[in-house]
């Protein structure tokens, strides 16, 4: 029974000789370095209040103990933040966990980022890795997306720069296998959402299952306003460009559809859409490409506006209306609905349902991220 449930996953055994190339120590803090530099080198882009805080590879791998929180760095004041796990970064409006699963030979591989420039912009990710690198290959996505995206005119063509960024983080990703990145067959799939204050409007990006969800309403029933698609192979878009890219999609006879090669039973993803997973995209049609759509948030102004972006940890067993309820549960006008305890309990639930699904033997690792916009 249980081995039927593993089947939900798409993680494999970590290879013990790889080194975490984003691994929290030396280089861990290494997008906060790279934020504050170009807050010195690009003044219209970049303010002086810039606050970020990112995971990093937990400094203890596998070791870790289950749902416990993943390392992370941040920076606020023109400074990296000694010590982000005990003195986070405060950011207004935002509660975030990020939990490792019940996987005993993994470390956590889910990723997230946060930076803000209050009053200007806000940008928020989630990546989740898989594969036997996956957890590097999700860290080192955080870290060269955000840049590529930066680097780009973000303000005035947002979708133009999540697409140029998404595809060019793949390039580097590949090319990192000179140090040490072994993508192969291991990837991140990756959401990420861009909220202009000056305009009211979200952009978001993404390929692969981590979701997000734009909803309104301060107690329950909030009214989903927006939530992804999960790129799944079984799409019937999804599957003929697989299948003209020389893919094939198959049904692996228990919950998901499979991508494979043409040439046999490899890579077996159940998501369509992946940042890495270099066979993949070379042989079985995976593509990088994210899909972009900006949202105007004026028509929607009125009742309270949250966004939740999480990964697949979270969407496998709750409904985005579920996990409104829960983070709307007992709230008024005069709540805060993005606070700790809200995130918790939609950590906590997720858990629940993978330990109830697998009778306590496996849980895919769990990342909230909550924004009141």
């Amino acid at each position: 029974m249980v081995e039927q449930q593993r089947r939900r996953l798409t993680v494999g055994q970590t290879d013990k000789t790889v080194r975490a190339v984003g691994a929290a120590g030396p280089g861990g803090d290494r997008l906060c370095k790279l934020l504050l530099d170009n807050e010195d080198k690009s003044g219209e882009k970049f303010l002086t209040n810039l606050t970020s805080i990112h995971s990093v590879t937990d400094a203890d791998m596998k070791r870790k103990r289950s749902f416990a929180e993943k390392d992370r760095a941040g920076h606020e004041g023109g400074k990296v933040v000694e010590d982000a796990n005990k003195n986070p970064p405060k950011i207004t409006g935002i509660s975030y966990c990020c939990r490792k699963g019940l996987k005993p030979e993994s470390p956590n591989q889910d990723s997230f980022v946060i930076v803000q420039s209050p009053g200007k912009w806000g940008l928020y990710g989630v990546f989740d890795g898989h594969g036997p690198n996956g957890h590097d290959v999700s860290d080192f996505a955080v870290k060269t997306l955000v840049m590529n995206f930066f680097e780009l005119d973000f303000i005035k063509d947002t979708e133009a720069a999540f697409s140029k960024a998404f595809v060019d983080c793949q390039v580097t990703i590949e090319e990192a296998k000179k140090v040490g990145l072994d993508s192969s067959s291991s990837g991140s799939t990756c959401t990420m959402v861009f909220h202009n204050m000056v305009t009211d409007t979200l952009t978001v990006a993404y390929c692969g299952d981590s979701r997000s969800v734009l909803y309104s309403g301060e107690k329950h029933p909030a009214t989903v306003v927006h939530e992804t698609e999960d790129h799944k192979p079984n799409l019937p878009a999804e599957k003929a460009r697989i299948e003209k890219m020389g893919g094939r999609v198959v049904f692996d006879g228990y919950y998901n559809y499979r991508v494979f090669a043409k040439a046999g039973m490899y890579p077996g993803l159940n998501m369509s859409r992946a940042l890495g997973d270099v066979v993949a995209h070379k042989e079985a049609g995976l593509t990088a490409e994210p899909e972009v759509k900006t949202i105007s948030l004026k028509e929607h102004r009125g009742k309270t506006l949250t966004l939740l972006v999480c990964s697949d940890g979270v969407w496998e067993f709750i409904k985005s209306e579920e996990a409104t309820e829960l983070m709307t549960e007992g709230g008024d006008k005069n709540t805060i609905l993005v606070d700790t305890t809200r995130c918790e309990k939609l950590a906590k639930k997720s858990w629940d349902s993978w330990m109830e699904d697998s009778d306590n033997e496996i849980s895919d690792d769990i990342t909230v991220v909550a924004i009141q916009l």
